[in-house]
């Protein structure tokens, strides 16, 4: 088993931090790492490292155990990098940041995941490390105001630059587009994208867990057990609500998630042409405000507290 880290350190903070204002939340990829697999491997996940040795496999239980610690508050936290929008002799990367952070009264302690495989077996697991740099975390309404003001910026700066027979362009306009109908929707107009966001991702899981050959009617309610269950594990917008937190965190939470406008680094590095906009004067203080908004999003969303 390889633990899906996209979606599964997300809900840790959600999760943990529910878990710490004495609310008993679970979510179904923690409980169940491996559901997404059609066929179970091994369980190489060993847990989370103990202070004093070894490990403890159950989250719950490693959370209770740091919390009579004095943890307080778990944060999962990402950032922009300035080299990605530097495209001649770009400066190192930035150190990378812990999957999660403990919060302590008094202290910080990263965690980050590690793989390691050899002739003994393959093993999975978190363990501490030093927390390179600080990442603040912004308000939830600070967090939407400036990614909101960001991404009309972005809109607006893409409007008459885009050809239509670029499938590349056309998809990042697209992307800013659906980002600002989704920061601008009233609550009820909310839900109604995020009920067909989701009937979108299930009816895509059906496809792909759907063998190409040798299907018959007897493998549906399988495939359809699979398709639902791996939506659930991915679902973090539903733990969100299950934690408390309101319909605007949700929401910032899922337009900030996975928004990566083209930057310097997409120039240096694909093998394809980008779209002309890209190296128009003022596209990189547009995007790379875009980009950074995005990650206070995240970071202010996945954080938040009910």
């Amino acid at each position: 088993m390889t633990l899906p880290r996209y979606d599964y350190v997300s809900q840790l903070a959600i999760v943990g931090n529910a878990r710490l204002r004495g609310r008993d939340l679970r979510a179904q990829v923690i409980d169940d790492p491996g559901g997404a697999a059609l066929v179970r491997g091994p369980d190489t996940f060993e847990g989370f490292a103990l202070p004093d040795g070894g490990f403890e496999p159950s989250f719950y239980a490693w959370l209770d155990g740091m919390k009579a610690r004095g943890l307080v508050a778990l944060r999962v936290l990402t950032d922009s990098d300035p080299e990605d929008w530097i495209l001649t002799t770009p400066p190192p990367p930035l150190p990378r940041l812990p999957d999660f952070v403990l919060v302590f009264g008094d202290r910080e302690t990263g965690y980050a995941y590690r793989y390691e495989s050899g002739p003994m077996g393959t093993r999975e697991f978190f363990m501490p490390v030093d927390i390179p740099r600080r990442v603040a975390v912004p308000s939830v309404d600070a967090a939407e105001r400036e990614l909101l003001e960001a991404t009309r910026g972005y809109v607006r700066f893409l409007e008459g630059k885009v050809r239509h027979d670029d499938s590349t362009a056309v998809f990042y306009e697209k992307m800013g587009r659906e980002v600002l109908e989704q920061l601008t929707a009233t609550e009820p107009r909310f839900q109604e994208l995020l009920a067909e966001r989701r009937k979108a991702q299930l009816h895509q899981l059906r496809k792909d867990y759907k063998p190409r050959s040798g299907y018959t009617k007897a493998m549906r309610p399988g495939i359809l057990e699979q398709a639902d269950r791996v939506q659930r594990m991915s679902d973090f917008a539903r733990v969100m609500e299950e934690a408390g937190l309101s319909w605007r965190t949700q929401r910032l939470a899922l337009v900030s998630k996975g928004l990566y406008p083209l930057n310097m680094r997409h120039e240096r590095t694909s093998e394809d042409t980008l779209p002309d906009y890209v190296h128009h004067p003022g596209y990189i203080e547009v995007g790379s405000r875009l980009a950074k908004a995005a990650c206070e999003g995240s970071n202010a969303a996945l954080n938040a507290s009910a």
